[in-house]
């Protein structure tokens, strides 16, 4: 390390032990902690620290142990946890989670893990940050429901650090399955399902030809419009719902709606959305396995 290098370097105000004996750097400055600490914390760096460097003085002040990819504010609330001294202000509130969750999974430290994600779990990430975490810090649990929010939401509006966050791979992934989803939608509200039903018991076959005029005009009226709205359009799983909650069109029969309620529960067209958000969960999920 050259005189002029040395010099840009600081001890940092608070984790500089004068009976410390091992040195990392992190950004521009020095950090002198015990080494029984923290490998009491971590296995694996006591298996890393115990690899031959070459250097003599490896670990010192001369020669620090560089952290690459971690900033010094990430190294100083990981410290922060591992010593719980600290006299520097909280931080905002995601930064001191993530950082001791980044390290953490570096070192595998498990009880740190546990700590960082109960921590993050509390807290209201968006849901591509927790995608990003997901996939950084193998947190499985965390993909489902940030695929479900995802994709229940529109595109249009995620921002060029969200799309980041997702990654082009996954940002691919869900926007193909909701131009998929979009189109059975689309399909769904254009053709109205259980116009071929017989007559219910109760209607003959004059008035059904009435009971199918009513239903068309209903879904046209309620039901497609509610799929088609622009801002918040209806999920289809939700279209049940929204049929049986209505009052009764005028000239239709009840039975005969309750024989076109049935007949679309029967051809399992309203769950195609869960079909398609299930199978972006495994394709997300089998991608950041694969990293």
């Amino acid at each position: 390390m050259n005189v002029n290098h040395r010099l840009a370097l600081q001890r940092h105000s608070e984790f500089w032990f004068e009976d410390g004996n091992i040195v990392f750097r992190a950004g521009n400055t020095l950090f002198c902690v015990h080494h029984g600490v923290l490998v009491r914390h971590s296995p694996a760096l006591e298996g890393i620290l115990a690899i031959p460097s070459g250097y003599d003085t490896d670990g010192t002040e001369q020669l620090p142990i560089v952290l690459q990819q971690i900033s010094e504010q990430e190294f100083t609330h990981f410290l922060n946890w591992v010593y719980h001294i600290s006299s520097v202000p909280p931080p905002p509130e995601e930064q001191f989670p993530v950082a001791i969750l980044k390290i953490s999974h570096l070192w595998m430290i498990s009880n740190s893990i546990k700590f960082a994600i109960d921590g993050l779990e509390n807290l209201t990430l968006h849901s591509t940050q927790r995608l990003e975490l997901a996939r950084l810090y193998s947190i499985p649990q965390w993909i489902a429901p940030a695929i479900r929010e995802i994709m229940t939401s529109s595109l249009t509006n995620t921002t060029d650090n969200e799309a980041t966050q997702m990654g082009f791979k996954v940002y691919t992934i869900i926007a193909r399955a909701k131009e998929v989803m979009e189109h059975e939608c689309r399909a769904l509200a254009a053709y109205p399902p259980s116009l071929l039903v017989s007559p219910s018991f109760s209607c003959s076959a004059h008035s059904h030809s009435q009971c199918k005029e009513a239903w068309l005009g209903f879904w046209w009226k309620k039901v497609a419009r509610a799929i088609f709205h622009p801002i918040n359009p209806l999920p289809l799983t939700q279209t049940l719902q929204l049929i049986l909650e209505a009052p009764l069109p005028n000239g239709i029969n009840a039975a005969c709606r309750q024989a076109m309620v049935d007949a679309m529960i029967e051809l399992d067209g309203l769950e195609v959305e869960e079909r398609i958000i299930e199978g972006v969960i495994q394709a997300v999920t089998l991608y950041f396995s694969s990293l």
